[in-house]
């Protein structure tokens, strides 16, 4: 009966100590199921199956490999990234300096249209004050000879011409660049 009872303890503790042996050598890290084996750490690339048996270790449906080629896979993967990255905001900065150059175009041809249109008001309004000017220096001299009647043609003449320069002077705003 001793030798019943100490076999028993013996293989209970042996089963203990070879299912926490089986179960730390396993780890799980970020969705990667790391197993410590002989070789080395290795990495389940795949899906990592439990053992039906914990006397067993699991096995990995995919691939299995070390730390130091999983750091080689994430740096390629991770420097083929990058590349696209730079790819695309390379593509975004080219985008952007057609753009500008677009932008600096348009503001120099509404600048040179600015200056176009302010110089045809001048000259409309240089044509108005002389057309002005002559109509009321046309006058006969019979209509002009009744003082407070030259006075009040005067006093039409510059109202006219104040209004021709109100509406036709150049603007006094400066040009936003």
């Amino acid at each position: 009966m001793k030798t019943l009872v100490f076999v028993m303890m013996t293989s209970l503790v042996l089963f203990t100590v070879g299912l926490s042996s089986v179960e730390s050598q396993t780890q799980e890290f970020e969705g990667y199921t790391i197993i410590r084996t002989v070789a080395g750490p290795q990495v389940c690339l795949g899906n990592w199956v439990q053992p039906q048996d914990v006397a067993l270790s699991g096995h990995c449906d995919g691939q299995m490999v070390d730390l130091a080629q999983l750091s080689a896979i994430s740096a390629r993967q991770s420097a083929e990234k990058l590349d696209q990255l730079l790819l695309t905001l390379s593509s975004i900065d080219q985008r952007l300096a057609v753009n500008n150059s677009q932008i600096m175009e348009l503001i120099r041809t509404t600048v040179s249209a600015q200056i176009a249109i302010e110089q045809q008001n001048r000259q409309v309004g240089e044509l108005f004050r002389e057309a002005v000017t002559k109509r009321f220096d046309a006058l006969p001299k019979e209509m002009i000879a009744n003082d407070l009647f030259r006075k009040e043609l005067a006093k039409l003449k510059e109202d006219i011409l104040k209004e021709v320069e109100k509406t036709y002077s150049p603007r006094r705003e400066p040009l936003k660049k």
